[in-house]
């Protein structure tokens, strides 16, 4: 098989158009990503990985359209580029190393599936309740609001009619693995969606003179409307508080910043040293800790892609990526390089198999990976 005729194959398999001996074929295709320094090679390989690229964006601007939680049916994976690869090429170096496309350096392991809804609702008085294990219908009550799962799985409250209001109010967490996702809508009407790795506190019912909630990781919140109620999130160190809008929080312990993404209405970001910032739509305030906040314009498409069912990668970092799958995927990463700087651009739906993500990341040429159990080496 040549090189050509393997890419072409490869892009086929990701679309889900090989039959079953192309496919027996494309795995026993045994050679690896390797660098060439035969320099003559140079701008044809670039200009084909750049058509590559290009037919890749222009089949995924058509999958972007469809309904987000359908993404898994599409399936569509674009070629992902390094984009250090290309300052690389473009540095002029004299003996800059050339891609020569074989085989992307992955293991032969599939096993390794992508999130799928499943989260741990912990009651008021410690109760867990694994939501993927339990049936439709009503899950427990507390106080006076029920608690149902839906056949979508998705997970609401409900007040009882005319209930007295309780003088202590209750408190649930809903706490979702690496590996999963859930959505749930809370007593006033608001609804969350919740991201792998990520924890929300919140009240069974809303009594008091604002709707605070408490988020580690990453949610997209959209808020029910009640001006005498303000929505609060509090998260690391500072807060969201809302009236009602769209908006998406991230806020993972093992992330140098809290993003807060704004779609539709306005919130203002505040912090414990009672520093604020307003936010308009369209608009992401970064806190940085002690460096208070920055507000700068919304990349709202690579925010919004893990709701929608993407990986968008703008100029990303490779740790940041690595962090990303593993939280998607339940893995371990560990790396076998201390060149941890390149970045890269591109996107992929993240219900593919994690070996597909990978495979797209190794078809820059500049990374390799080794799958071991539950565990990603990262090689470059």
């Amino acid at each position: 098989m040549t090189k050509e005729e393997y890419l072409d194959l490869y892009e086929r398999s990701l679309r889900g158009e090989c039959s079953a001996d192309e496919l027996t074929r494309l795995q026993q295709y045994e050679d690896d990503f390797c660098f060439s320094d035969n320099s003559s090679d140079d701008d044809i390989l670039k200009e084909r990985i750049r058509q590559r690229i290009d037919t890749s964006i222009a089949r995924e601007e058509k999958v972007k359209r469809l309904f987000p939680w359908k993404a898994a049916a599409a399936a569509a994976a674009v070629l992902l580029m390094a984009v250090s690869g290309f300052f690389y090429f473009n540095r002029g170096l004299r003996h800059s190393p050339v891609l020569a496309a074989k085989k992307p350096g992955t293991t032969q392991r599939q096993g390794i599936q992508p999130a799928s809804n499943k989260a741990v609702l912990i009651l008021a008085d410690g109760t867990e309740i694994a939501l993927n294990d339990r049936a439709t219908g009503q899950l427990a009550a507390q106080g006076n609001t029920t608690i149902n799962k839906s056949d979508s799985g998705q997970l609401s409250y409900q007040l009882a009619t005319n209930a007295p209001t309780e003088t202590t109010p209750l408190y649930n967490t809903l706490a979702i693995p690496r590996g999963g996702q859930y959505s749930l809508t809370l007593p006033d009407g608001s609804r969350i969606w919740l991201n792998a790795a990520s924890r929300l506190r919140y009240p069974t019912r809303f009594t008091g003179k604002d709707r605070t909630v408490e988020l580690e990781g990453e949610a997209y919140f959209e808020i029910a409307q009640n001006k005498q109620q303000p929505f609060i999130v509090k998260v690391k160190g500072m807060q969201v508080q809302v009236l009602g809008t769209h908006f998406n929080v991230m806020a993972y312990t093992d992330e140098a910043t809290v993003n807060t993404t704004l779609l539709e209405g306005k919130v203002k970001l505040q912090n414990d040293r009672q520093e604020a910032v307003v936010l308009q739509p369209g608009q992401e305030g970064v806190f940085s800790g002690s460096k208070g906040f920055k507000v700068v314009k919304a990349d709202i498409e690579q925010a919004m892609s893990w709701k929608n069912g993407y990986f968008i990668f703008n100029d990303e970092d490779l740790t940041s990526i690595m962090r990303k799958i593993s939280r998607w995927y339940n893995v371990d990463i560990e790396y076998s390089s201390d060149n941890k700087k390149l970045s890269y651009a591109g996107s992929i739906s993240r219900f593919t198999n994690v070996t597909e993500v990978l495979n797209m990341l190794a078809l820059t040429g500049t990374v390799q990976f080794k799958i071991n159990g539950e565990k990603i080496r990262v090689i470059n």
